[in-house]
């Protein structure tokens, strides 16, 4: 039942279902979404919230008691079924997009810095609160993002990323092509953003990271993408505020650093970027929606 839910939540089914729900209007969409977060976060059996829960663990410290988990999980879980509620309720509505958003004055500067210096900025974002409208909100503000998104996606990820499109959005499925779209764009002064802390399913062992103290198989070509063009990366996170609007900041530009050992080099770099990536993610962290295990050894070892 685990392995067809999980199949079912990616299915472009799911999505069409997602959809049709979000035109109910307010509040009682958001008293059905928060609803059914609440039944699947009770199904603790199940993977994706197995998974949640653990990561909600390792980001606690490892401190929640079983009960606690149960509290973190499903605030996790409403907190998604929000941001999915939201972003599809109010899609075709710019005016109220391009207002719930805000942009602090750490994510406006680097921006400016950038259109001043005339050169490409490399953002990467972690999967926190209503990231899918906060990118939507960015390109209504006048600021073009190219998105690298999940590799080889499924049915319904394919076409939640067709959805997705918007003059100034461009959203491409993670590949060679991808990267040298990416780096054209980079060269041309764009703006490209990935996330980087969905675990890899086929993990490279070369390169473990390490993630809130732990080793994690997550992704580096963010990395290597930086280093070929030379620039620094930054780290863009927000969250949703008690008046339900959205606030966006960034860090400052994290530069590279050169190694003479090729692994070393990926890895220093990629564990100073997810050092401030978990900062952001410690701001926010019932508000982490990440359903799929960072740390597998960690599964076992929470309190259920």
């Amino acid at each position: 039942m685990a392995i067809n839910l999980q199949t079912f939540l990616n299915s472009r089914l799911s999505i069409a279902l997602g959809v049709t729900l979000s035109k109910i209007p307010t509040p009682a969409g958001y008293r059905i979404a928060y609803w059914l977060a609440d039944f699947l976060a009770s199904r603790k059996s199940n993977h994706m919230a197995r998974a949640l829960r653990a990561n909600q663990w390792v980001v606690h410290d490892e401190r929640p008691n079983a009960q606690e988990l149960d509290y973190l999980t499903k605030q996790a879980y409403r907190s998604a079924a929000r941001s999915l509620y939201e972003f599809w309720h109010f899609f075709r509505n710019n005016r109220a997009v391009y207002d719930m958003v805000e942009f602090d004055d750490s994510f406006t500067s680097v921006i400016e810095q950038a259109q001043r210096e005339k050169r490409g900025t490399l953002m990467v974002v972690p999967h926190l609160s209503n990231f899918d409208l906060v990118g939507r909100s960015a390109v209504l503000h006048g600021i073009p993002l190219h998105v690298l998104s999940y590799p080889q996606p499924p049915g319904g990820y394919r076409w939640q990323n067709a959805l997705r499109q918007l003059p100034g959005l461009t959203v491409t499925p993670l590949s060679v092509e991808a990267i040298r779209q990416a780096s054209a764009t980079l060269r041309a002064g764009g703006l490209v953003v990935t996330g980087i802390d969905r675990p890899l399913p086929d993990p490279d062992r070369k390169y473990r990271v390490r993630f809130f103290g732990r080793a994690a198989a997550l992704p580096v070509f963010h990395i290597r993408l930086a280093l070929k063009h030379d620039l620094p990366i930054v780290v863009t996170g927000g969250c949703r505020k008690e008046n339900g609007r959205y606030i966006v900041w960034a860090s400052s530009p994290i530069q590279m650093k050169r190694s003479n050992d090729l692994i070393q080099e990926i890895v220093q770099n990629a564990e100073a970027v997810l050092d401030v990536l978990s900062q952001f993610i410690r701001r926010a962290p019932d508000q982490w929606a990440m359903f799929y295990p960072v740390w597998p050894e960690a599964l076992a070892q929470m309190p259920i």
